[in-house]
């Protein structure tokens, strides 16, 4: 006679349980709570450092033209009233942040101010430079914090 053995079969509990599940979603859920504001301040503050270099650029053209004529010359329209005027009185430059800053510039015959205006995520972030290198800036939060360029 034989005997059938009896088959057992094993059942496995492979995988995570809801309690695992949700503290893992939980832990996610508080690092970007404190990651995304930390992001969004730094990309704000990064195109604030950007406008700042646009408007180095934008003297060091204007600069250029000085040591052709020895004087500055003065835009048509003075102040500027636009980004693009601002290209128009120096064609050379060329900004990188003109989405998020408008630039004009005042300018007479032996001095001038150059403005990089923030708006949308930059609104109220306002920085200037003048023809002795005086740097200004104005706005805190428009700025990312950004307190000196």
């Amino acid at each position: 006679m034989t005997k059938k053995q009896a088959r057992t079969i094993r059942i496995s509990n492979a995988g995570f349980t809801l309690l695992e599940i949700m503290v893992t979603v939980v832990i996610i859920a508080i690092l970007a709570m404190i990651a995304m504001p930390m992001y969004s301040n730094y990309i704000t503050k990064s195109k604030a450092r950007s406008a700042g270099a646009d408007l180095v650029a934008l003297g060091l053209v204007i600069e250029s033209l000085y040591q052709r004529n020895l004087s500055y010359p003065v835009p048509a329209v003075n102040p500027t009233v636009s980004t693009a005027k601002t290209q128009e009185y120096a064609s050379a430059w060329q900004p990188a942040e003109t989405d998020t800053f408008d630039y004009t510039a005042n300018a007479a015959a032996t001095s001038y101010t150059l403005t990089a205006t923030g708006k949308g995520r930059n609104a109220g972030c306002n920085l200037t430079l003048t023809n002795k290198n005086i740097r200004t800036i104005s706005g805190g939060s428009g700025c990312g914090g950004l307190s000196s360029w």
